[in-house]
């Protein structure tokens, strides 16, 4: 059972909510709509650098928004069993997942928005950054305590 552990509470840290689903919700649904209403954009401007890093950086999120989805709909189901074991390599996927998708999608609408104004864009994606490496900081030390108590 080494490579495995009971799945935690749902108000454990770790665990996906229905909350966190949602916003991976919502930056898909940005990185779709900008990908549809601005990729058309790249024709007319070729050389527009940010205009494509954002739109690759949404492109590139994407399926990492929907896995997770996914992911996290299916240990939330494993939630109502606490007979039932989720593998650790499952939680570490919707981990990897949901890193990929929140640094991905929002540092893509960080970019959408540099276009428009240098400043709020600048700004958003510096607060971006740090809530990401906040956020692994702090996931890694949740994982590292979950391990001491094994």
């Amino acid at each position: 059972m080494s490579n495995s552990h009971v799945v935690p509470e749902s108000s454990e840290v770790g665990s996906p909510s229905t909350t966190s689903a949602l916003i991976h919700t919502g930056l898909l649904s940005v990185g779709l709509s900008n990908l549809f209403w601005k990729g058309s954009e790249i024709s007319a401007n070729p050389d527009d650098k940010v205009l494509i890093l954002a739109m690759g950086l949404f492109c590139l999120a994407i399926p990492f928004q929907g896995l997770y989805i996914l992911l996290s709909r299916m240990i939330r189901e494993y939630d109502s069993s606490a007979e039932l074991v989720m593998p650790e390599s499952i939680l570490r996927l919707a981990s990897i997942c949901e890193m990929v998708s929140y640094g991905c999608g929002i540092t893509g609408f960080c970019l959408m928005l540099m276009r428009t104004s240098t400043i709020l864009g600048g700004t958003l994606l510096f607060s971006a950054v740090l809530v990401i490496l906040l956020a692994r900081a702090a996931m890694v030390k949740a994982y590292e305590a979950n391990q001491a108590a094994y």
